[in-house]
């Protein structure tokens, strides 16, 4: 077998490596034939190379926690369309380059399902990059320091799916919107984009300080995006300590419980 083994692993096969032992004894104890075996190791070999590949391209979105749908709380805001959020997850937005604009107050899980979204894009073979709004600010400014403009912009061209989080949080740095519809002009029609808010589309030229360069990404961005609002509560709010006894405390007695806007 040690030859066997240094032959495989000059051959780069350590998929097939790893469960070679395992495969002989299922061969002999089932009577395999060779075609059955072959396929076999070489099936155990894809898998483990297709399981490599989806690590390092889950790596390389540099989410900022990985979140799935699985560990989504539907029932806690049930005005959320699940059905809408798993449609995103098929993919098919990406094949047709289109947007997606999550839109809603602070809390609601806007972010949870943009990812959970990039995550499932990146089960695909999709290439994702997800960043926060002030992570793209941060990273263009950076590099116009240094004249490295060029190589930025390729990193946010380059995916098939960009996620850009937290618009909205507070207001920009001078030239912020000129960085953006840079990205999202370029990316127009070619690459998908999602993006999240927590404020109203006609606050974007006062975030951005530039009421022209806001619509023109707009125009853009929008032409062909699905827009998911969401409204309820912050599950922030929900998993802090003692959050959900303080909204009962606060009831008047006899009040029935009413769902409040996030903040």
């Amino acid at each position: 077998m040690s030859n066997l083994e240094n032959t495989l692993k000059q051959l780069r096969l350590s998929g097939l490596l790893q469960t070679l032992d395992v495969r002989l004894q299922e061969a002999v104890a089932n009577r395999l034939g060779h075609a059955e075996f072959l396929e076999l190791i070489c099936q155990d070999e894809i898998n483990v190379r297709q399981q490599r590949l989806m690590e390092r391209r889950t790596k390389a979105a540099d989410f900022r926690g990985l979140k799935t749908l699985e560990d989504f709380d539907w029932s806690f805001n049930p005005a959320i369309h699940r059905k809408d959020i798993y449609d995103l997850a098929t993919g098919n937005f990406i094949r047709q380059a289109k947007d997606v604009l999550f839109l809603g107050p602070p809390g609601v899980g806007k972010s949870h399902l943009a990812q959970a979204v990039g995550y499932e894009a990146i089960k695909m073979n999709f290439q994702v990059l997800y960043r926060s709004i002030f992570d793209l600010v941060r990273d263009f400014m950076k590099d116009e320091a240094f004249n490295q403009q060029d190589r930025t912009l390729r990193c946010y061209l380059k995916p098939e799916l960009l996620i850009i989080d937290d618009f909205g949080l507070k207001q920009l740095p001078k030239n912020s919107g000129e960085h953006l519809f840079e990205v999202i002009m370029r990316r127009y029609e070619n690459r998908s984009t999602i993006m999240t808010s927590n404020r109203p589309l006609e606050e974007w030229g006062k975030l951005l300080g530039d009421v022209p360069t806001a619509g023109a990404i707009l125009d853009r961005f929008l032409h062909h995006a699905q827009v998911v609002a969401i409204n309820g509560k912050s599950y922030r709010v929900k998993e802090a300590p003692g959050g959900a006894q303080e909204t009962k405390k606060s009831r008047k007695p006899n009040e029935p419980a009413t769902a409040e806007p996030a903040s």
